[in-house]
């Protein structure tokens, strides 16, 4: 059985995640890359953490590869698809947000960020979505 509490979290963590989902659409359409970037991977973090909650595993971290891939099994294929949602935000999550050296020069996020790495992380967004909305409904949680 899953605690209350791991339930409650579950279900704020998807909701949030969802939140993000939309901010990111929103930056998109406002051609705010970075934005939209942060908020894609935020939306992927946020629905993983929901579903962690399941295994009562609660995290503040940013980095839940580890987690994920070791808690997360019963999943199938669908992991796959997390791995790689969160493998591909993760990694440019920092640049997303701050500047950074790029060779001898520094770069800041806006001249990092293009609309495809948006899309793409949009659409990892929304899949994640997908399956933590069925391994919640899965375990009664929604």
């Amino acid at each position: 059985m899953i605690p209350p509490k791991f339930r409650e979290y579950a279900r704020a963590f998807l909701n949030i995640a969802k939140k993000d989902n939309i901010r990111a659409k929103r930056a998109l359409e406002l051609k705010d890359y970075p934005e939209c970037f942060f908020y894609s991977q935020q939306s992927v973090e946020k629905s993983v953490k929901a579903m962690l909650e399941v295994k009562l595993i609660y995290k503040k971290e940013h980095d839940i590869i580890a987690e994920a891939s070791n808690n997360l099994q019963d999943l199938g294929e669908d992991l796959d698809i997390i791995l790689n949602a969160l493998d591909y935000l993760s990694s440019a999550w920092n640049m997303s947000r701050y500047p950074f050296f790029n060779g001898n020069s520094v770069t800041t996020p806006e001249e990092f960020v293009t609309e495809e790495m948006c899309v793409q992380g949009i659409k990892y967004s929304d899949e994640v979505i997908r399956i933590a909305e069925n391994y919640l409904r899965k375990y009664g949680i929604i």
